[in-house]
């Protein structure tokens, strides 16, 4: 570590001078390996904020138009207008989760029914939310490891240069080591950003989810009951989930 300090330091007398230009200059003067650990740390990093703004994106297209579910499915609680006003909405709309939870129930009248569909639907449209995760996941669990192996490649390579040269002086150590300290900025700049990324879009899949399920216990209590809305007492359930300004993408 001490060593590593006295590096930077050589270098770099003044920390604030390390630019975009003295780091590519560290990536230059990497090792083949390095640079190698380097380029699939680069890939990880584009991969992960692809699927995090591509899932961005959807989430919250999907949130903006259940919020106008909710209200068409209010207005049906309330008002006690006809099944038939909410799936023609939905049939408007076929790419909202919740509008495919009703498409696949509307032919429905039995109560064991309904919910053998909409639990299929609800299956399905989350493993269609959570496809390219495992990419993240998997940026999160491997940066680290792909970080740390450059790093002791690069310490190694720094051990090794003093072993050939018999000489333990800056100059001779400075590039093993600086290719270790890239290595491991590179793996922890992946891995932040795609743990970060990764919690919130299961906590955005998980709030869609919730509404599929609260939207199935309607749809049942329809059916069971023989009405198209729920008595004022047993309004509880038949509630769209509050809205978090938090909760917004």
């Amino acid at each position: 570590m001490t060593s590593a300090i006295l590096t930077v330091a050589a270098l770099h007398p003044v920390p604030g001078t390390l630019g975009p230009g003295e780091l590519m200059g560290l990536v230059a003067g990497s090792s083949f390996f390095g640079k190698g650990v380097l380029l699939i740390l680069l890939v990880m990093s584009v991969l992960s904020w692809a699927v995090f703004i591509d899932k961005a994106r959807t989430l919250g297209r999907i949130r903006a138009g259940h919020l106008d579910f909710w209200r068409q499915c209010e207005q049906w609680l309330d008002q006690g207008t006809p099944g038939g006003e909410l799936a023609a909405w939905s049939r408007q709309h076929p790419d909202l989760p919740l509008s495919s939870l009703v498409l696949e129930t509307e032919h429905l009248a039995e109560v064991p029914a309904i919910r053998r569909a909409a639990e299929r639907a609800s299956f399905l449209e989350t493993e269609n939310l959570e496809r390219y995760l495992i990419l993240l996941s998997t940026a999160v669990t491997i940066s680290p490891f792909l970080g740390l192996l450059g790093t002791v490649w690069g310490i190694m390579s720094a051990f090794w240069d003093m072993s050939s040269l018999h000489s333990a002086n800056l100059t001779v150590v400075a590039p093993g080591i600086a290719e270790a300290l890239i290595t491991t900025i590179a793996g922890l700049a992946v891995a932040i950003p795609a743990v970060i990324f990764y919690n919130m879009l299961v906590r955005k899949i998980d709030l869609v989810a919730g509404e599929m399920d609260r939207l199935r216990t309607i749809l049942e209590e329809a059916a069971g009951g023989g009405r198209g809305a729920a008595l004022p007492g047993e309004r509880d359930l038949a509630q769209r989930p509050g809205t978090h300004p938090g909760e917004m993408i």
